[in-house]
């Protein structure tokens, strides 16, 4: 299977033509997307091609610089297949233009600068980079893992922030270990004992914040796809699983 064909989720045209064609604030929003989706992914993408880290982090700012400059994807044909297998390739291309360059520009030097530490923090990635395990990975299978992480995170994240505004962070912090690892019925026993309820009551509160946690993460998918269609979405749950296997 070529590389480009599976490396990056699906992501919407529609957010392509704002980015190219759409006025500022339109093409500055779906940066935003592309860049709380894709940062973590490129990054790893250059670390497997041999840049060190801070030239890594060099390339993905210079990238995304290059779109918000309107200078990337001035021409992309809809009928060449997806936009991942579209991002995929252009940053390919774009990491040899930078390899070829001698005096390639520094960080920041003279461009306009995307504030990436909004959606990436460099070293928690270079961190994830270096997770034992992940040396000899290929980029496929290192990206997937990426991305389904980030994903993941991020939903993890609103669904914190949902149960913060309810006034409910002592139930989220109680449920959060049971939420992400399976639990036995006995340790569901204890937590209950602890809190003063029963196991039933507290597998239904459970029941609810999985659930709640799955529309996060549907939310997350179809902010990234740009669409509101249900079987895009369920696609890409699919593909989300898949990174796990």
């Amino acid at each position: 299977m070529e590389p480009s064909a599976s490396l990056f989720p699906s992501t919407q045209w529609s957010l392509l033509h704002r980015l190219c064609k759409g006025s500022e604030e339109e093409a500055r929003a779906a940066l935003n997307v592309l860049c709380r989706a894709y940062w973590q992914p490129l990054y790893c993408v250059a670390r497997q091609k041999a840049f060190g880290q801070h030239d890594a982090q060099d390339l993905v700012q210079g990238f995304f610089e290059c779109m918000l400059r309107r200078e990337t994807f001035t021409q992309a044909d809809e009928s060449t297949g997806k936009l991942r297998g579209l991002l995929l390739c252009a940053f390919n291309n774009y990491c040899g233009q930078q390899r070829q360059r001698a005096n390639r520009q520094k960080r920041g030097g003279g461009a306009e600068h995307i504030p990436v530490a909004e959606f990436m923090d460099a070293d928690a990635a270079e961190q994830l980079y270096l997770t034992p395990g992940t040396a000899g990975l290929s980029v496929e299978t290192l990206y997937n893992r990426q991305w389904a992480g980030a994903v993941l995170e991020h939903s993890l994240e609103a669904l914190r922030n949902d149960y913060a505004e309810r006034g409910w962070l002592d139930r989220y912090d109680l449920l959060v270990g049971p939420l992400l690892q399976e639990h036995d019925d006995a340790s569901l026993v204890q937590i209950a004992a602890r809190t003063g309820t029963t196991a039933g009551a507290l597998r239904l509160t459970l029941h609810r914040m999985r659930r709640h946690y799955r529309d996060k993460i549907e939310q997350e998918l179809a902010a990234t796809l740009d669409t509101d269609d249900p079987r895009l979405i369920r696609e890409e749950m699919v593909e989300l699983f898949k990174a796990f296997t």
